[in-house]
């Protein structure tokens, strides 16, 4: 293989990972709006997802799950600690 179509094959694989992180956050968001999220704070709430999972980990051992029942908990810590942006 050229370096050229290595290359290539490179800038494929990091345009399909940005892509589906842009799908995991859509996935978020409409996870959030299920949630009672208030339209116009959903990305706020994107942003502060990472916060609230780090805080929900913080005392958590390093090789605890993250799964969709991890995720239902970080929301429900999101609607607690930011009540305004919710339903």
């Amino acid at each position: 293989m050229s370096i050229e179509e290595n290359i290539n094959q490179e800038v494929a694989l990091e345009m399909s990972l940005e892509e589906m992180a842009l799908e995991v956050l859509d996935m978020l968001g409409v996870a959030l709006r299920f949630a009672g999220a208030k339209k116009e704070h959903v990305a706020k709430l994107t942003e502060l997802y990472s916060t609230q999972m780090d805080k929900f980990y913080e005392f958590l051992p390093d090789d605890a799950p993250y799964g969709q029942d991890e995720m239902v908990e970080i929301i429900k810590s999101l609607k607690k600690d930011y009540p305004e942006f919710f339903n």
